[in-house]
């Protein structure tokens, strides 16, 4: 069994290199470590030069051009030789079990497409923050059940995952070349070709979380609504036509997407003609009598009414889901 680890990067100087040595200190090494840096304007490929004369399992990949997250991330997955691929964002890092965990789970099932496991959160410090768990039990979830799921959203704690290689090929790797909800793409497509998953609810990796400074992650609303009607669209919709399914499941769950992004209609940050542009998108989303009340209640000022009441609910259902994760178990 030969094990590859996948660091796509671009501009994270501050990070990179505490990523890359999170691997390096794995109970179980991997046998190659592939960095494809995406044309950085920082000190990062200087970084990634230095380290590769330090680290002989290492390799670079150096864009010619800026490829973009998901087309930087699907030549370095191609790039890998390992029959386990495990995908690690520059400014995350790995817990010294990661690679033996995840792997042993994959080996025990070999209709699991990819791994993953709960996480901690860490700010840009590094300081500790919560941890991440999902709500479901530890083990193998079917493909047919990881598509029903995939109504509700990408189901990671986060996006650090360990993939098998023949899923991946079968899957086409990532066809979606959207810099928002490819991973939740290549997901589906993985489960579209007969793979599942494993869970594991160990925290066996970091997560940084950053802040919203300067409206940043709100004015990429556009990317990430055109990123949700590419998975439903390409992914999820041919998935439910391969199996003969039902598509109602699928028309409701781009309707609960598009009522909930509705809200950056009512956003200040946008001009006239960007939300113009963020409604157009929406409506493909989901164009139902009740996304389009949705709309116009956002337009006309009732957005804070529609926003305080969505606050409350998922505030409630996080609050129930932290009560199930930490209730202890009884035998």
């Amino acid at each position: 069994m030969k094990i590859s680890v996948c660091i796509p990067t671009y501009n994270q100087a501050a990070y990179v290199g505490l990523t890359i040595r999170s691997v390096m200190v794995q109970t179980l090494l991997p046998d190659e470590i592939i960095v494809s840096d995406d044309c950085s304007t920082d000190e990062t490929w200087e970084i990634l030069k230095k380290l590769a004369t330090e680290i002989g399992i290492m390799s670079i990949i150096r864009q010619k051009s800026n490829k973009g997250l998901a087309g930087n991330t699907d030549d370095s997955l191609r790039a890998a030789t390992g029959d386990y691929i495990v995908k690690l964002d520059s400014d995350d890092a790995l817990f010294p079990d990661y690679i033996k965990t995840l792997s042993t789970l994959l080996t025990e099932h070999p209709q699991a497409g990819y791994a993953h496991a709960a996480v901690r959160e860490i700010d840009h410090n590094g300081y500790a923050g919560e941890p991440r768990r999902l709500l479901r039990g530890a083990g193998f979830v079917t493909s047919e059940n990881a598509l029903k799921w995939a109504l509700k959203g990408y189901r990671v704690a986060a996006n650090i995952l360990m993939f098998r290689r023949e899923a991946l090929e079968k899957a086409g790797y990532i066809q979606c070349r959207q810099d928002f909800a490819e991973d939740y793409f290549l997901s589906v497509c993985i489960a579209k070709a007969g793979y599942g998953n494993v869970y594991s609810p160990e925290i066996l990796s970091a997560y940084r979380v950053w802040t919203d400074q300067g409206n940043v992650r709100k004015k990429r609303k556009l990317a990430e609504i055109n990123g949700l009607n590419a998975v439903f669209n390409y992914a999820l919709t041919p998935a439910f036509e391969q199996l003969s399914w039902d598509l109602k499941p699928v028309e409701r769950a781009k309707q609960h997407f598009a009522i909930t992004h509705s809200g950056c209609l009512s956003w200040d940050v946008y001009n006239q003609e960007e939300k113009r542009d963020l409604e157009t998108a929406i409506l493909q989303l989901s164009s139902t009598t009740a996304t389009k009340f949705y709309i116009w209640s956002h337009k006309h000022g009732f957005g804070k009414v529609i926003e305080l009441y969505q606050s409350s609910t998922a505030t409630i259902k996080k609050y129930v889901k932290k009560l199930i994760l930490t209730k202890p178990r009884t035998r």
